[in-house]
């Protein structure tokens, strides 16, 4: 399960912008794969689509092999070069966690993107994680479909399988842990802090989220006490459109995952919990989410996994929903609004709507207020 090539953080300078992904540093890093062959040229440009918590870069590779067998295409993905997004992910630890998730996950049978080379500084919180482009697989963004979620549910119910209650999850360092009690504070300050923002942007309709935020803060303690009851398995935690990708419309291409900046021990079902958020619109999920959260379950215990029912998935999903909201509140409080607003128009979608409304509406509906004071 180690990743395919590791070059110590001392041995190479990192790449912080594009025109710092050379040749020469491609050679050296990509040396374990070459087979002797080398790079006798790279184009690296800034991707047209900037990521919401890195900056992303695309690179055409020229070999002096035709047998070689590494892509002619791949991406880097770097840490944000914008000071406010480095601070959020410095705080959260996100490119660390993520060097080390891909340093001990690469190469499994889970859908994840090949990894080629990480590096992280944790004295500058420089990092890169240099990744098989997945062209002509494609990301649906916010704009994913119902067919399409269903799809994702199929994949992560096996990726959940997998690492059901693996005792592994417990020991990894890129893995968040569910009784990291003081992470979960500094997560329960971030989102407290953000209520001013979200009121300042929707007025009282976030009214029951605001509860639910309130409550977490609360009830942390106990909160981390009944985390430890439930199973758990490998979640990447933040699961929507944006972090996967679906063969194109010709079946070329593959499914895969992006993003493990914040991998989780924890309920698997927090990722159903964040699709069903993020992916659909409300009568979009109200006509479907039946069918979707079944397949899920049949499709967990078809790889196996036993005694996980519906009663133990809606415990699971009104804490997820809980979980998904507080991100969309850090989210929204750390972040750009314009840069949201301007994703989400492309699509058709009202940014307010995708990050704040539909949780809302979830929370309401699970009536996750009154489960969290009956914890």
């Amino acid at each position: 399960m180690q990743a395919e090539s590791m070059v110590s953080d001392h041995e190479l300078t990192i790449p912080t912008c594009a025109k710092d992904v050379t040749a020469q540093w491609l050679n050296r890093v990509l040396a374990p794969h070459l087979a002797g062959a080398r790079v006798l040229g790279a184009k690296a440009c800034p991707f047209s689509e900037p990521g919401q918590t890195a900056d992303v870069v695309e690179i055409w590779l020229d070999y002096d092999s035709a047998s070689c067998v590494l892509p002619d295409r791949m991406i880097a993905k770097l840490a944000a070069s914008d000071p406010a997004t480095r601070d959020m992910c410095k705080i959260y630890g996100h490119f660390e966690k993520e060097v080390s998730f891909y340093q001990n996950f690469a190469g499994d049978d889970l859908p994840i993107a090949r990894c080629f080379h990480t590096q992280f500084d944790p004295e500058t919180h420089d990092a890169i994680i240099l990744l098989e482009h997945l062209a002509p697989s494609y990301s649906p963004s916010y704009a994913i479909s119902v067919e399409q979620v269903r799809t994702a549910f199929q994949q992560v119910a096996r990726m959940h399988a997998r690492w059901w209650n693996d005792g592994f999850l417990k020991q990894d360092p890129a893995i968040v842990q569910l009784d990291d009690i003081d992470r979960w504070r500094t997560v329960a300050s971030g989102v407290v802090a953000a209520i001013d923002t979200v009121r300042s942007l929707v007025g009282s309709q976030c009214e029951a989220s605001v509860e639910v935020m309130t409550l977490y803060e609360q009830r942390l303690e106990d909160l981390v006490q009944f985390w430890q009851t439930r199973p758990f398995t490998l979640s990447h935690a933040d699961f929507h459109g944006k972090q996967m990708f679906f063969p194109n419309d010709e079946g070329k291409g593959k499914f895969a995952l992006i993003d493990f900046q914040y991998p989780l021990a924890g309920p698997g079902v927090f990722d159903v919990s964040r699709l069903l958020n993020l992916g659909l619109a409300a009568d979009q999920r109200t006509a479907s989410q039946t069918q979707l959260i079944d397949g899920y379950l049949e499709a967990l215990a078809a790889n196996g996994v036993e005694n996980y029912g519906s009663d133990d998935f809606l415990i699971d999903h009104k804490l997820g929903t809980m979980t998904t909201q507080i991100i969309n509140f850090i989210a929204v409080n750390q972040t750009d609004p314009e840069f949201m607003a301007k994703e989400c128009a492309e699509y058709g979608l009202d940014w307010k709507d995708v990050w704040l409304l539909r949780g809302e509406a979830m929370l309401r509906e699970l009536e996750v207020a009154d489960f969290l004071r009956a914890i």
